[in-house]
């Protein structure tokens, strides 16, 4: 009994450390442009960097005809002109079809959204923004880009 008072008590003392919400750095949203044909690209990116500038936190990713999730991204460069960041689209499917793959396609002209790595490169003189989309399978690129622009806005979560 006594055992299981102290473990309660060591658990609800780590409980606050558990729920405390996240702090980021800064918030952007940013709108794209419409991007290049059979290349997924976003129209609408809502995202947040860490605060100590490591990890991105993707609160709304929105690309036309593709069902995306809130996740996780990398900072590939934070200076105090350019952000840049990236993801993964492994967790992306095509809304028409509910797999990964686009189904409208032979194999070797369709995209694989489990192949797909997203980046978003933003300067923040002019809040202009550059997405790309570029796949990992060399014999079959589908890479793409659409330009757009940035705001900053503050924290989503509170």
């Amino acid at each position: 009994m006594k055992t299981k008072v102290i473990a309660f008590a060591i658990g609800v003392s780590l409980l606050p450390l558990t729920v405390a919400a996240q702090s980021y750095k800064e918030t952007f949203e940013c709108s794209f442009a419409k991007g290049l044909a059979n290349r997924p690209t976003p129209s609408k990116v809502v995202f947040s960097v860490d605060e100590f500038g490591r990890s991105v936190v993707l609160h709304d990713v929105e690309m036309p005809k593709i069902t995306t999730r809130p996740g996780t991204g990398r900072v590939k460069r934070d200076t105090l002109r350019v952000l840049s960041i990236a993801w993964s689209g492994e967790t992306y499917v095509f809304a028409d079809s509910g797999r990964s793959y686009a189904s409208n396609e032979s194999r070797y002209d369709a995209v694989d959204l489990l192949d797909v790595d997203f980046s978003l490169t933003l300067d923040r003189r002019n809040m202009k923004a550059i997405a790309k989309s570029k796949t990992s399978v060399a014999y079959a690129s589908r890479d793409g880009f659409a330009d757009g622009s940035c705001t900053k806005i503050s924290n989503p979560n509170g």
